[in-house]
């Protein structure tokens, strides 16, 4: 008779919940797993026969199958080690299935019969437990991360004689202690003590651009000679943007877990991801994809925090022209042959550039030596829809270096930061009851229409910049996003016409 455990594998978000049968008949000793498995899976077969060997057990020297189900969908990944470990133990009679009802099992197994860490496990956990399992095993590694789900019992398996000895009641696995997601956040958040924005001479207007940026999500793009600090400008956005939430370092984590990028130490990321990207990059490592299994690229590792182009003319226009729709839909769709997948993108967009081919188009100091032919031309390496995306692009000057042995004793970014911080609570309670919504610059159209309210005379002069502009639909209502934002850093309920006038500054024509 059939015996079966209950697994789970990942397809980059989603998960599937799979049914692994084990069935043990008279035979040659073949050993066949069914069920659309890849290679890995296929693989599984010599690791389980040693792990089962290694750890006392009894392999069956008779005809055995496993079945993955549903077989349609295509299985992944060693995960499944244990689980067919466990299933075939199941099938041979030695061990009982009564301690393993309404459980998944996952896990890796070495030849020796250890069981190694897996990725995803903090999707797993919570799928398992909103399609109603009660319990699962998995390996001690990935334990902790796993205990900051609630309500389901975490069993950390570190070999599989553990398994073996769970199931016949002679020794007591205990669950994994629950992990507080504000506990261990507490203690790891601290004040910092220095910014990189301090060590910034000059260049307060940038400044005041970037936490305006940083206060509603907002993509920005600076231009300007070589040295006059776009590059550190940009590095230093991750000083100041907002805290994340415990719904924002939930999602993070999954996408940094099934990229097996955690810390065993603290298998959570508490902070904004600053991903730069240099402009050599693969299409898919940015993106996202690749074959059977599909990854996520750098537009997802950088959800909820900043993906940085330096130098955005250098990089292919195949790549950059991908980047719209993410841009717009804060999500991308990868499509297959044989599947789809979709991962998370909701990121702000930070790219510097030069003027020019030579760079140095308006240096009050070093004459510029490109033609217009071949300004415009540089210029167009950067298209009008991509353009149409930056909420805020401006030219960053070169300012003299004249102060820069006089030290700043009293720093002005942590009260910076406590403003931007305002104005995402003040955005926070906006759009609790938005399900979509999380910050300006996420506003659809209705939105806008209940919390971008103008005067008669404040509209007027909206349309009258935005004629001279000659702004695009998307630029107009950027620009009232951004006037919002403006407006919350300064603690105003209504926007004003000098938030309207300072959003506007911010949009130069290319």
């Amino acid at each position: 008779m059939a015996k079966k455990v209950f697994s789970c594998c990942l397809t980059g978000l989603a998960c599937q919940i799979v049914e692994v049968e084990a069935d043990i008949s008279n035979g040659l000793p073949i050993f066949s797993i069914v069920g659309l498995g890849d290679t890995s899976v296929q693989e599984s077969k010599e690791r389980v026969r040693s792990g089962i060997k290694n750890s006392g057990a009894e392999f069956p020297q008779t005809r055995k199958v496993v079945n993955l189900a549903p077989a349609e969908v295509r299985k992944k990944g060693s995960l499944f080690d244990l689980p067919i470990a466990a299933s075939i133990l199941l099938a041979s009679g030695q061990i009982e299935a009564k301690n393993f009802e309404s459980s998944i099992i996952i896990g890796e197994l070495s030849l020796d019969g250890g069981v190694k860490k897996i990725h995803g496990t903090l999707a797993i956990v919570q799928h398992i437990k909103s399609v109603g399992f009660k319990k699962i095993f998995l390996p001690t590694q990935n334990a902790r991360e796993a205990g900051f789900i609630e309500g389901i019992e975490i069993y950390g398996i570190s070999h599989l004689k553990e398994l073996i000895a769970f199931s016949g009641n002679s020794t007591v696995i205990k669950p994994f202690p629950a992990q507080s997601l504000e506990r261990v956040y507490g203690g790891l958040k601290k004040k910092k003590d220095k910014y990189l924005f301090d060590q910034i001479v000059g260049l307060e207007k940038a400044k005041r651009a970037l936490s305006i940026a940083a206060g509603g999500g907002h993509n920005f793009l600076l231009i300007g000679p070589p040295g006059t600090g776009k590059t550190i400008l940009a590095r230093a956005f991750a000083d100041i943007v907002p805290e994340m939430s415990s719904k924002e370092i939930f999602e993070t984590t999954k996408i940094f877990s099934i990229a097996g990028m955690l810390e065993d130490d603290i298998p959570l990321v508490f902070t904004r991801p600053f991903r730069e990207v240099h402009h050599t990059a693969s299409l898919v490592s940015v993106i996202g994809g690749g074959g059977i299994n599909p990854r996520p690229g750098e537009i997802s590792l950088a959800h909820n925090g900043v993906l940085f182009f330096d130098e955005i003319t250098e990089f292919p226009s195949h790549i950059l022209e991908a980047m719209r729709q993410p841009l717009e839909d804060k999500s991308i769709n990868i499509s297959r042959a044989k599947f789809s997948v979709k991962f998370p993108a909701n990121f702000v967009f930070i790219a510097t550039m030069n003027p020019c081919p030579c760079g140095y188009k308006g240096d009050p100091k070093v004459q510029c030596i490109c033609s217009p032919a071949q300004i415009k031309n540089y210029q167009r390496k950067i298209s009008g829809p991509i353009l149409d995306r930056f909420d805020i692009v401006m030219e960053v000057p070169l300012i003299p270096m004249r102060n820069i042995f006089i030290e700043n004793e009293n720093s002005e970014t942590g009260i910076l930061c406590d403003s931007i911080n305002s104005a995402k609570d003040i955005q926070n309670k906006r759009f609790k009851n938005f399900a979509q919504v999380n910050q300006n610059s996420e506003m659809s159209l209705d939105e806008i229409r209940q919390f971008c309210g103008l005067k008669k005379d404040d509209e007027k002069f909206l349309n009258q910049g935005s004629d001279n502009y000659s702004f695009s639909n998307r630029a107009y209502v950027k620009t009232l996003k951004l006037a919002r934002t403006i407006a919350d850093m300064d603690q105003c309920e209504s926007i004003e016409q000098s938030h309207l006038a300072e959003a506007l500054h911010y949009r130069i024509n290319l």
